[in-house]
């Protein structure tokens, strides 16, 4: 019988992805005893028999969020440059990214953003810093009702899709008389 290229590959990862955390925490974010911003500290002290580093929960979690995603539908989340500050979400509809039906969801998405966040960011760089734009990455997450607070959590367990980049002019010297 001819194998499939790629098929022990397949299988072994089904199998890797069996025997780790990632099934009970799938389970788990459907029971509500964890949610899609857990801190990875939680989740090694809950999965502890696996014993897993704060790395292999990060990616534990992600592969869970994403699983988790497909049961109960998804949002796009942005956060700031430095994945601290989530600025808000919108239901995800699914489509590419580049896809002319997203524009309106990306517009919707953009708005969240704090007006004044690229502004004082560049505020606050160095003069020598010659960059005129920040970005503001977009993460596909599960449904949840995410905070401010969540960006970190985020960041490290969501799908990036995408970012934003908002241009800021830097502000010209005033002529001095």
């Amino acid at each position: 019988m001819h194998k499939c290229e790629g098929q022990d590959s397949f299988s072994r990862m089904q199998r890797a992805i069996q025997s780790s955390p990632i099934p009970e925490m799938t389970a788990d974010l459907a029971a509500g005893n964890i949610t899609p911003v857990s801190p990875t500290e939680e989740l090694r002290m809950r999965y502890r028999k696996d014993r897993i580093s704060e790395a292999d929960a990060v990616t534990c979690m992600t592969h869970a969020c994403r699983a988790y995603a497909r049961a109960v539908g998804s949002v796009l989340v942005v956060t700031d440059h430095a994945g601290k500050i989530c600025f808000g979400f919108v239901p995800d509809p699914g489509l590419e990214m580049d896809d002319p039906k997203m524009a309106p969801v990306l517009r919707t998405l953009a708005k969240k953003i704090d007006t004044d966040h690229a502004a004082s960011i560049m505020a606050a760089r160095p003069k020598s810093d010659i960059h005129r734009s920040v970005e503001c990455p977009i993460f596909m997450m599960p449904v949840f009702d995410y905070q401010r607070a969540h960006g970190r959590a985020v960041e490290a367990y969501g799908t990036y899709m995408n970012s934003f980049e908002i241009s800021v002019p830097r502000p010209q010297p005033t002529p001095v008389d």
